[in-house]
């Protein structure tokens, strides 16, 4: 958590100095022509239009994390059950993290993966699992957990991240991920130098997803705790 915010505060003071140095070149110079006036207005639709479209979106994963966490809160094998009777795949391996590092992941719910890392995964999975060997250098999203206890409060972030990523919230696009995941790790102004404006935006919902799941995982465990202590 420390490290998201970490990174979180740093990119914003990025952004800070991108758009004052937009600024100082004139690129947000007030236009007066109708033309542009004209476009800008489509633009702000568009742009509110998408934001209301993600905000509801956003409504309706916490809805859907909530049931899942909230049935069988605490008992992670019956919620990890829950979770593999939609469809998706759950695998538990010895020392996930130290293994999913070679490849810059995390154990958690993990993205689709593509080349190389796609291929590490699969491998790894059949070695350390009861997954067959599949020679692809794609896979389909998944969650991969060490061994061992699971901590309710990763898992109910987890949760909130793979609902997110099937009711196509932005920022879990292949691209922006492998970029967020890059920027995240060196956290320099090399690679925040190198960023596009279309890469910051994006970013920016990448990051926010991230958020958005602690903050569940926040008001999930509170609600949890304040039912205990009202049964006492």
């Amino acid at each position: 958590m420390y490290h998201l915010k970490k990174f979180f505060l740093n990119f914003l003071l990025f952004i800070k100095n991108f758009l004052l140095n937009l600024s100082k070149k004139n690129l947000y110079k007030k236009n007066t022509s109708t033309k542009y006036a004209s476009k800008a207005s489509v633009n702000n639709a568009a742009t509110f239009e998408i934001k209301s479209n993600t905000e509801v979106l956003k409504k309706e994963v916490e809805t859907s994390s909530y049931k899942i966490i909230k049935k069988y809160y605490g008992d992670i094998e019956k919620t990890l059950n829950l979770l593999a009777q939609q469809g998706v795949e759950i695998y538990k391996i010895k020392s996930a993290n130290k293994i999913l590092k070679i490849i810059n992941e995390k154990q958690g719910f993990l993205t689709p993966l593509r080349g190389f890392k796609a291929l590490y995964l699969n491998f790894i999975l059949f070695l350390y699992s009861n997954k067959k060997l599949i020679i692809n250098t794609k896979t389909n999203c998944m969650f991969v957990f060490s061994k061992g206890k699971i901590d309710t409060f990763f898992l109910a972030s987890q949760v909130y991240r793979y609902m997110a990523y099937t009711k196509n919230l932005p920022g879990f696009e292949y691209n922006v991920q492998e970029k967020f995941k890059k920027i995240y790790k060196n956290p320099n102004n090399k690679n925040f130098s190198s960023l596009t404006t279309g890469d910051i935006f994006a970013l920016k919902e990448a990051i926010a997803r991230d958020v958005e799941s602690v903050d569940f995982a926040f008001k999930v465990q509170q609600e949890n705790q304040i039912s205990k202590n009202n049964q006492e």
